[in-house]
């Protein structure tokens, strides 16, 4: 009995699930319902996905995807041209570590935000001293957002963007990015793209929907992984 243990809405997951579906495994999803299935499921970490492989548990995304393409080598997820396979694994790290990187960056702004807005009323109905003026608020904020009056979360959206508009260029006219067959690489942007297209951050759904070529290449990781 094969068992991927992870949320669905997670890219590391979906990178995972379709891999397996690519190597046409039958397997079962069980998404964690509490905190306690978290280190139920991957007691060494409390992190997922975890791939249970008749009892063995396998953790790590990544590491997952380099078991089974040795168990099951055929389809393969790397290139035989070890220079090709190089800069498949590299896309595939680039694009775990991208995402996570403005998906943190987001959540630490709305709480940042949110702390604010909880001292801004908090200083309500103060006088003197202790009460910080309209002009200086405002300053406050100019200076939050970097010299400029963008609003942080809309400055996230932008450099989102700007990393959109690369992975076009670099996709070209191209099936895969690097081969003429999906890779690991595909899978890991592919996951990206996809939580993207779930506006898991505010906005990023327009920007995918904005990117023809980027939405006809999920689908041919679709189509490849079996829809």
């Amino acid at each position: 009995m094969i068992t991927l243990y992870g949320p669905a809405q997670a890219p590391f997951t979906e990178k995972v699930r379709r891999a397996l579906l690519f190597k046409g495994y039958v397997f079962e999803l069980r998404e964690p319902e509490s905190p306690e299935d978290y280190k139920r499921w991957s007691p060494k970490t409390g992190m997922l996905p975890v791939l249970d492989l008749d009892g063995e548990h396998v953790p790590d995304s990544t590491e997952i995807l380099y078991r089974i393409d040795r168990d099951r080598p055929d389809p393969p997820l790397l290139s035989s041209d070890p220079t090709v396979a190089t800069q498949q694994r590299q896309l595939e790290e680039w694009a775990d570590e991208s995402f996570l990187f403005y998906y943190m960056k987001y959540q630490r702004t709305v709480a940042h935000e949110a702390q604010v807005v909880a001292e801004a009323s908090g200083s309500e109905g103060r006088t003197g001293d202790g009460a910080r003026s309209g002009p200086l608020r405002r300053f406050g904020a100019w200076l939050r957002a970097g010299g400029t009056w963008e609003r942080p979360e809309t400055g996230i959206v932008r450099e989102l963007g700007l990393r959109l508009d690369d992975l076009t260029k670099f996709l070209g006219a191209r099936a895969f990015f690097y081969a003429e067959r999906l890779s690991m690489g595909d899978l890991g942007v592919y996951a990206m793209l996809n939580t993207m297209r779930n506006d898991a951050i505010p906005g990023s759904e327009q920007l995918v929907a904005q990117r023809p070529a980027l939405l006809a290449f999920m689908r041919r990781v679709e189509e490849e992984t079996g829809g």
